[in-house]
């Protein structure tokens, strides 16, 4: 193989498809919340003489303008391309597409509902209502999307974490699967990268994860599509396949990869000159890049209330263990899978549209996750452009640059208000 090959560049990222997670009713609740996250971050001396710093570093911290869960990335580098893109962006009929999700959501509850006896204590805490997933098929439209963003997940390990993410949970379980559909449209009309296994991934499980991928454009990290389940994000030398999969080839189409829907708190990949345990980092790649060990911060947030109704907080500051030399021991190890499985809750191995707030860890007893916004309404679909913009504080009156901080500009969106909107069905 030539070096030329080798270094074969992958096509450049423009534009990515997206749920907005920031409204009037989510924002103060998110804003609420991350001043909670940021002060419970412990403070701690990563190395001998240092003075004191944060265990995440501000820098990691997401600005709430950011907030949002990725479907898929785009490269559409011209006019021309991005036109074609709108063009079939506007063309889909997503109130068919809603349409389809309550019909999966409905067939996995009750095929859930006839395997009850044989379902572990876990799988039964997940197990959903197939009444209440079809509840708006009596209703002329879809009722909108609501939805609470809840718990603590880490990628690519909970051990040597880069990302902190929550996970949004809708009680209709149709979230999910429309989110799908919608990620295999754009994909089979050859719009998304980087969502198909190649033949070798097929084969082993170690494929390296987008996140991982994208360590090598820090800039477009938090675009990158979330789409690889956590048990398999594991470090690999093999890349994964941008080529996008075409209609005329669908006797050999790959697998798509899983999934993963997730709003990121805090990524690492934003925090500059720094390395793993906090040393000067030379450039941006996977081997310097700042890493933490999360799981005092995943048990914090995956059992934060001592009461159902979510009230009172178990702490208010996250516990950690060991000292400064295990942190640094901890940062510079190679997990294997095993241990990488072992440090993982059971929450992590199941798929997002099955978790809840009756969260369970250990399959035995009710825990009760953070919330950081509760029952508020995706509004809209977008493509938007690669790259969150820095809002201008003084730009406008209402101080809400200031509040928002940065802000991903969207090209072209879509209402999910379809009981008061024409939109959905593309007209």
């Amino acid at each position: 193989m030539s070096d030329a090959k080798k270094k074969e560049k992958r096509p450049p990222l423009t534009h990515f498809l997206c749920l907005p997670l920031v409204n009037s009713t989510s924002l103060p609740q998110l804003e609420s919340s991350l001043a909670v996250f940021k002060a419970s971050i412990p403070r701690r001396t990563l190395r001998y003489g240092a003075p004191e710093q944060p265990l995440i570093p501000d820098g990691a911290l997401r600005p709430v303008g950011t907030l949002h869960l990725t479907l898929g990335v785009m490269s559409l580098p011209t006019k021309e391309r991005l036109n074609e893109a709108i063009e079939f962006f506007q063309s889909l009929d997503l109130v068919t597409m809603v349409r389809e999700a309550e019909k999966i959501a409905s067939a996995r509850a009750q095929r859930k509902n006839r395997n009850a006896p044989s379902a572990s204590a876990t799988e039964q805490s997940f197990r959903l209502s197939a009444g209440e997933v079809a509840k708006s098929h009596d209703e002329s439209r879809p009722s909108p999307f609501t939805v609470s963003l809840e718990s603590l997940h880490a990628l690519p390990r909970a051990r040597t974490a880069t990302v902190l993410h929550a996970t949004p949970v809708d009680t209709t379980a149709r979230l999910y699967p429309f989110c799908e559909l919608l990620r295999d449209n754009f994909l089979e009309a050859g719009f998304l990268l980087g969502e198909q296994k190649t033949e070798k991934d097929n084969k082993q499980t170690n494929y390296k994860s987008t996140e991982e991928m994208a360590a090598e454009e820090p800039s477009l990290l938090e675009e990158m599509p979330a789409n690889v389940a956590e048990e398999n994000a594991q470090i690999s030398d093999k890349p994964i396949s941008t080529q996008p999969v075409s209609k005329k080839s669908t006797a050999s189409k790959p697998k798509i990869r899983p999934l993963l829907l997730h709003a990121t708190v805090a990524n690492t990949i934003y925090v500059r000159g720094r390395a793993r345990g906090g040393g000067p980092q030379k450039g941006q790649n996977r081997k310097s890049q700042f890493t933490f060990d999360a799981r005092d911060f995943l048990s914090h947030y995956r059992n934060y209330y001592v009461d159902s109704d979510r009230t009172t907080p178990r702490a208010t500051v996250v516990a950690t263990s060991g000292d400064a030399n295990e942190q640094d021991q901890i940062n510079g190890e190679d997990l294997s899978e095993n241990e990488a499985s072992r440090s993982e809750s059971e929450g992590d191995k199941l798929p997002n549209n099955r978790r809840t707030s009756n969260d369970a860890t250990d399959g035995s007893r009710q825990q009760y996750p953070f919330v950081w916004a509760k029952d508020f309404p995706l509004e809209t679909v977008c493509i938007c452009e690669m790259g969150a913009k820095k809002l201008d504080p003084e730009a406008d009156e209402d101080g809400m640059n200031a509040r928002l901080r940065e802000k991903y500009l969207p090209v072209v969106e879509r209402s999910l208000d379809f009981q008061s909107s024409k939109d959905g069905d593309g007209n």
